[in-house]
C-alpha cells in the first residue's frame, strides 16, 4: 500500500510538472509573437490584407508595390483599415492590365535612421529587388525632434536634423538602387495636420524640408515626389483623421489619386526620371 502511495505521488508531481512546462512554453510563444507595446513592429501585408514575408516572389503577370517607412506607410489612422496598400492598387488597375500586388512593411515612430537600417538588411533585398514601384513615407518623425526647441536653438537643430536625414535618405536610396536600379520611386512629401495651430515658422521649416527632399528625391533616376501638404492644407477636416495626426481613409484614397495622376506615364514608358510631380 506504500508503495501505491509512493508511486502515485511520483506519478502526480511528474504531471504538474509536464504541465507547468507546458504552460511556461505556451506563454513564451504568445508574449514573443505579440505585437511590440510601443508599436515599432513591421506590418508586413498585401492588399487583402494577408500577413506575407518580405521575401514573397513575384508573381507573374503582375505589377510588384513595396511600400515602406513610418507609420504613413503603414497606413495607421486610416478608420478601415486599409492604407496605401489598398487605395494606390485600385487607383491604378485603370493605367494596367496586370494585378498590382502590393506588400507594406511600415512602422510606427519609424526615423530614417531606422528605415535605412530597414533596407540594409538581407532579408529585404528579395523584396526590394521584385518591386516594380516602391513607395516610401519617411522624415515626418526626424522633423518632430526639433518641436519643443525654440528661437536660434531651433534653426540649428533643423539643420542638424536636416542633414543627418539627407545623408541617411541618400544612402536610403543608394541601397536601393543596388538591389534595384529600375523601379519607379516614389516619394511621399510631409503635410501639415491642423491648419489652425501651426505657427509661421513651422510651416517655414515644414516647407523647407519637403524643398531638400523634393531637390535629393529628382536628383535621383526614375524616382518622382509627391507634394501632400497643399493636399491637406485645403482639406484639414476632411482628410485628418481622429488623432489629429494621421491621414483617415479619405486622406489616404486623396494621395493615391495624386500619386496615380502623377504615374500614368509609368506604365507605357513615358515617365521621365526626375519628373516633377504636379
Amino acid at each position: 500500500m506504500l508503495k501505491k502511495i509512493i508511486w502515485f505521488s511520483i506519478l502526480l508531481l511528474s504531471l504538474v510538472g509536464i504541465i507547468t512546462l507546458s504552460a511556461g512554453f505556451y506563454q513564451a510563444l504568445t508574449i514573443t509573437g505579440q505585437p511590440s507595446r510601443t508599436g515599432a513592429v513591421p506590418i508586413v501585408r498585401n492588399d487583402t490584407g494577408e500577413n506575407l514575408r518580405a521575401s514573397s516572389p513575384k508573381k507573374s503577370n503582375s505589377i510588384s508595390l513595396l511600400i515602406i517607412g513610418d507609420s504613413i506607410a503603414k497606413g495607421t489612422g486610416d478608420e478601415t483599415g486599409k492604407g496605401f496598400s489598398f487605395y494606390l492598387p485600385d487607383d491604378l488597375k485603370n493605367q494596367t492590365p496586370k494585378e498590382v500586388v502590393a506588400n507594406t512593411i511600415g512602422i510606427d515612430g519609424l526615423r530614417t535612421n531606422g528605415l535605412l537600417e530597414l533596407v540594409r538588411g538581407e532579408n529585404m533585398k528579395p523584396a526590394l529587388a521584385a518591386a516594380d514601384l516602391l513607395l516610401i513615407s519617411i522624415g515626418g518623425n526626424d522633423l518632430r525632434q526639433i518641436s519643443r526647441l525654440t528661437g536660434m536653438e531651433r534653426d540649428d537643430g533643423f539643420r542638424k536634423t536636416f542633414d543627418s536625414y539627407a545623408a541617411g535618405l541618400k544612402s536610403i536610396l543608394s541601397t536601393i538602387r543596388k538591389a534595384n536600379g529600375d523601379a519607379l520611386i516614389i516619394f511621399i512629401g510631409l503635410y501639415s495636420p491642423s491648419v489652425q495651430n501651426i505657427s509661421p515658422d513651422d510651416i517655414r521649416l515644414l516647407l523647407t524640408w519637403n524643398e531638400g527632399t523634393q531637390s535629393i528625391i529628382e536628383q535621383e533616376g526614375r524616382a518622382i515626389f509627391i507634394p501632400a501638404y497643399d493636399l491637406f492644407k485645403l482639406n484639414t477636416a476632411k482628410f485628418v483623421a481622429l488623432d489629429a495626426l494621421h491621414p483617415n481613409a479619405a486622406g489616404y484614397q486623396a494621395m493615391a489619386n495624386r500619386i496615380g495622376k502623377n504615374i500614368e506615364g509609368y506604365f507605357n514608358g513615358g515617365l521621365q526620371p526626375g519628373q516633377k510631380s504636379n
